[in-house]
Parts: structure tokens; sequence; C-alpha cells
């Protein structure tokens, strides 16, 4: 089952909130699912969805809302994608017009409504109900672990625009692209995406994404302490490998005792520990020196050096 399965199997089980939220939730559904049907001259609605928990929620919110006679269609998709897919029918009824019209789906005069009925969403707790409509008729949301991503998709430019202005509402910072004559809505970052989760009542989502979120940043924080300690240890041995040169070459060319005691005393303890960093040089020093006078030190071997790289 696909990370978005579990999201919606989720928030679709959820208790049905006050009557007004149920309806906005089931405007949002009837507007990205439903499609009008003339059945003897009369109005009829059908919505489809690909979720069976999804679908068993359209039909309850269709019965304890209006109180319709409906049914449902279990059918199997061709082709490659077998999966069943599943149709709830109201059959005309008195009332059909009237939920079409409370819904926003369509205007009094039977005219297609794009918009969002602002009726539906002046309370918070309607919006954010609106919200999971959405997401539960056209939503999908990428498992946390692999990236961040959720994305919504619908028909109509004016729809979008008023789907990312209802998401401003909430601090939410969701933008749209157009896509294949349709219409992209998406969120890539994780704060924003545990928002909406958190809004249309997904605790498990809220809960998968905290942990990703989590485990990226503590993995983030040791790559880059590994990354540094490695390239720190990487100019140590760099650094020590000049040093040692240096000294090669004065004690080859002059010798080392011709060098002050300091200097005799440095160089002797680098060939010794070829690999140690100037801090633990200078400790093992008697008495101990600071790894500002440890460089200074071998500062001044590389001095001598260069100068008989001249000579």
């Amino acid at each position: 089952m696909s990370f978005t399965d579990e999201v919606k199997n989720e928030i679709a089980r959820r208790d049905f909130d006050d009557k007004c939220c149920r309806l906005a939730e089931l405007a949002a559904l009837v507007k990205i699912n439903g499609s009008l049907r003339i059945d003897n001259q009369q109005l009829a609605l059908k919505l489809e969805s690909k979720n069976a928990a999804v679908a068993r929620r359209i039909y309850r919110l269709l019965q304890e809302q209006f109180d319709f006679f409906t049914d449902i269609i279990v059918r199997k998709k061709m082709y490659l994608d077998k999966k069943n897919y599943y149709i709830i029918r109201v059959p005309p009824q008195p009332g059909v017009r009237e939920i079409l019209v409370e819904c926003g789906l369509i205007t009094g005069k039977y005219q297609l409504n794009h918009q969002i009925k602002e009726e539906l969403i002046v309370q918070d707790c309607c919006a954010r109900s609106y919200l999971r409509g959405v997401f539960l008729a056209t939503g999908s949301v990428s498992n946390p672990d692999s990236e961040y991503h959720l994305e919504l998709t619908v028909n109509s430019k004016e729809y979008a625009v008023q789907l990312q202005k209802l998401c401003i509402k909430f601090e939410i910072d969701l933008r749209y692209r157009s896509k294949n004559g349709s219409y992209l809505l998406y969120l890539k970052k994780a704060y924003d995406i545990i928002k909406v989760m958190n809004l249309i009542g997904s605790d498990w989502a809220v809960l998968q994404f905290e942990n990703a979120r989590v485990y990226k940043e503590v993995r983030n924080r040791v790559n880059r302490i590994v990354n540094c300690e490695t390239a720190n240890l990487n100019k140590t041995v760099i650094a020590a490998q000049n040093h040692l040169e240096d000294i090669e070459l004065i004690d080859s060319l002059q010798g080392l005792d011709k060098l002050p005691a300091s200097l005799q005393e440095i160089a002797a303890l680098r060939r010794e520990n070829p690999y140690s960093s100037l801090k633990e040089l200078g400790e093992l020093l008697e008495p101990t020196l600071s790894k500002s006078g440890v460089n200074h030190r071998l500062r001044r071997i590389k001095k001598v050096a260069d100068k008989l790289k001249k000579s």
C-alpha cells in the first residue's frame, strides 16, 4: 500500500465533524470527483474514487448530510493498472439540485462554477474540512523517507488560485503550475506538508514526517562533522608531509645539528610522530608548548629549508 493510501485510509476513518464541516468536506469531494448526469431530463450525480475508504466516506456523507438513496459500484481498470475503482451514484431524486448548489458545483441558474463557494470556508474548522476533502479527492503525498512532496491536481486555474489563497489563510505556501491541461498544486517543504497533514487530521503522517525530518537532520549533522574531520585530517597529513620534507632537506644539506636547540627538538619530535597534529606535538614537549608555538618553530624550519633550496 502506498504512503498516500495509508494517509487517506486514516483520514477517511475519522469521525465526522459538525454539520457545516461535513458539508465543506463533501463540497470539495463533489467538486473534484463529481460529475453531472441527466437521466430522464433530471439531474443525477456520480462520484469516482480509487480508494475504498474514501468511497465509503463519500457514501456516508451523502447519506448523513442529505439522506440520499445512493449506491456504490466497484469496477476494475483495464490495461496495465487493474486496480479497483469505486463509483458512487446518486440517481435523480429530490434534493440533487440543492446539493449541487450547496456544494458550489453549479449556480442557481445551472451554470458550472469553478470557484469555491465562500460560505463553505468562512470558519477555520470548515476550511480545514474543505482541505481534507480536496486531499481525499485528488491529493498524493510521498513517503518522507524518500522525499518531501505533496501535490493536488485540479482542472481549473480559477480553482487552483482559490485553493492557493485558502492555504495562505493557514500560512502554507502552496504553489501551482500547469501540466497537460490541468493545474498541479504542490508543496516541497516538510514544514508545510506537516502543517497540511495536521490540518486534515492525519496524526500518523505527522509522526512519520517528524521522524523522517529528525532522522535526516541528525544524519546531515553527522555527515558534516565527518566531512569536517576528514578535511582537517587531510590538512594535518599534508602539513606533516611538508614538515618532514623540509627536515630531510636540512639534514641532508647541512645537518640538523646546525639548527638552534628548539628547532632540533621539534624536528626530532616530528620525525618520531609523523601523523600527530600540532596540538599533540606541543603536548609531547617538556615543558609543553601551545599549538601556535609549535607552528612558529616549524615555520622557522621551513624558512631554513627555503633558503637552502635557493642556494
